[in-house]
């Protein structure tokens, strides 16, 4: 599929210049097939429902690891990018005298599951920005023999920025760390092949530019891990039912404890099966071109932004900074342009159903803003 055949296939498009997908998709017309045939079946067929329902989560699996260069065995479905966050920290074993690194733009998934015991021994490393970056040669001086962990934002989501995650993931190894990656603000974005990386866990959610839905996310477990002992165990966990012991799955089902959302599942199959039909190359060189125009138009405005103008070290997120953000995002949500604020933080997150009259649309709003505000 082409940027335009996806674009026919978004209902929202034919009104507004939805320019969010950091935060949430917008339902997609094979999506709301999807919810319906799921409800009907629910309805209609609900014991044959129950027989079946693991069939959808498999394909879901297979095709997300297809997507992004994993196996599906590696995969675990759960809620979101803070469960599969969480759920890899309990994976990595604390050591007493170790620390953790992490960079100057955290959220809070990646840094507070390490404040709570045992991993709350750990030294906690910062690394700072400079000149609005994350330079790779500060990640290499705060990673040592110590170091049991690299924990970041494959693209952080107050800047925009996107790391090398590849170059961090041999940096950790290097010291017999592991990297953990947030990729709620890549995968569906960029191209991304998780073995190519060397990235060893990576977690993230359906519903921002996979095109899926809420409570729905996905870690990834790398296979060199998958012998490691889950926190805690469901019957989706074990092998058999014999209550006399504990046999966990070989595969990252390992890391499931149940059902998983089935509704969430049916209605995020259609956005993943969209990106493999246009190919991930197609979405990343739509996405940076879109988002290279919007930041050139932006700073002409002199608007202050923090996403890097190096399509190497963005992805679809675009931030700046604006004391007027909030009354910005609302007069643009008036005139049929959906963005995103937080204080002084405006966002823009153009994907591949974006074009670029969506982006002159934009514009021409803050134009009107500015101008209505002068008089």
């Amino acid at each position: 599929m082409t940027p335009a055949d996806v674009r026919s296939l978004f209902p929202i498009l034919a009104e507004r210049a939805y320019l969010f997908s950091g935060g949430i998709a917008p339902a997609s017309s094979p999506m709301l097939t999807a919810i319906e045939h799921h409800l009907a079946a629910l309805t209609h067929n609900t014991g044959d429902l129950y027989v079946d329902f693991m069939d959808e989560p498999r394909a879901l699996r297979e095709r997300f690891a297809a997507l992004l260069g994993a196996d599906e065995d590696e995969i675990v479905i759960n809620d979101s990018t803070s469960a599969g966050s969480s759920l890899a920290v309990s994976l990595v074993e604390p050591t007493p005298g170790g620390n953790v690194v992490f960079d100057g733009f955290p959220y809070p998934s990646s840094v507070y599951p390490w404040m709570f015991p045992p991993r709350d021994i750990l030294e906690r490393r910062f690394v700072q920005p400079r000149d609005g970056l994350i330079h790779v040669e500060d990640m290499a001086r705060a990673i040592d023999d110590n170091t049991v962990a690299v924990s970041v934002s494959h693209v952080t989501p107050a800047q925009g920025f996107r790391h090398d995650i590849g170059a961090l993931a041999d940096m950790a190894h290097a010291h017999g760390a592991a990297l953990l990656v947030d990729g709620a603000q890549s995968a569906g974005a960029l191209n991304i092949d998780l073995h190519a990386s060397g990235v060893d866990f990576f977690a993230t959610t359906a519903m921002k530019w996979l095109l899926g839905a809420a409570g729905l996310g996905f870690l990834y477990v790398a296979k060199r891990h998958l012998d490691r002992q889950p926190p805690t165990a469901g019957w989706v966990s074990t092998s058999q039912t014999d209550m006399e012991r504990l046999r966990l799955q070989s595969s990252a089902e390992r890391f499931q404890l149940g059902m998983p959302n089935l509704m969430g599942v049916a209605a995020s199959l259609p956005g993943i099966d969209i990106l493999l039909e246009t190919g991930m190359d197609v979405v990343e060189t739509h996405v940076l071109d879109l988002t290279g125009y919007c930041i050139e138009g932006l700073r002409e405005r002199g608007i202050a932004v923090r996403t890097p103008s190096d399509p190497a070290k963005r992805g679809g997120v675009i931030a700046a900074e604006l004391p007027e953000a909030g009354e910005l995002q609302a007069f643009l949500t008036a005139r049929g342009v959906d963005t995103y604020n937080a204080g002084e933080l405006f966002r823009v997150d153009p994907h591949i159903f974006n074009n670029r009259a969506d982006i002159d649309r934009l514009l021409a709003g803050i134009d009107a803003f500015r101008s209505g505000a002068k008089k």
